[in-house]
């Protein structure tokens, strides 16, 4: 038995040895890429274009699964957008909760028109969806104006969308 034994241990080290040169190549370690591509908006004053909060807000998508919302915040400078990959369009809806301006008549809304397009980024973070914005149109409650920076909307977390308000200067 201990012949055996001193023959069976070699191979179970070589097989351990083969078993976790294997594994590492199974996980998603090597994925270090934001594996979404979300559209982020950014908030400015179209007095000064200098970058603002929007106090008290509600950005919800329009005609989503539930309504779902998206953002609800004393305070936002910024909000992701995300499109659905399997329509050309996708609309969002901000309501003003301030007590002053929490009315549906000013709720403003913004819809997106894009191409989507599947790409293969790597093995190792599979494929995501990429968006050519080809159109926009908004409405102008509170909202001024709606620039979009790049069209292209792919997996770096940069901003690519600004939304324009109206804001009044402080009396100097």
């Amino acid at each position: 038995m201990g012949k055996i034994l001193r023959h069976i241990i070699p191979f179970i080290g070589v097989a351990v040895l083969a078993i976790s040169a294997i594994l590492p190549a199974c996980n998603t370690v090597g994925c270090l890429e934001n594996q979404s591509s979300v559209p982020l908006a950014g908030f400015y004053s179209s007095t000064t274009g200098g970058k603002i909060s929007v106090d008290s807000i509600w950005v919800y998508g329009i005609g989503a699964p539930g309504d779902s919302m998206l953002n609800t915040s004393l305070r936002a400078s910024t909000v992701y957008l995300p499109f659905r990959a399997e329509q050309p369009s996708t609309s969002f809806a901000i309501r003003y909760l301030q007590s002053d301006l929490n009315f549906p008549a000013l709720i403003d809304t913004i819809k997106f028109s894009y191409d989507s397009e599947p790409r293969f980024v790597s093995e190792e973070c599979g494929a995501m969806f990429f968006y050519h914005i080809t159109g926009i149109s908004y409405t102008t409650h509170l909202i001024d104006s709606v620039a979009v920076i790049d069209s292209l909307i792919n997996n770096f977390d940069t901003e690519r969308i600004k939304i324009f308000y109206r804001t009044a200067e402080p009396n100097v």
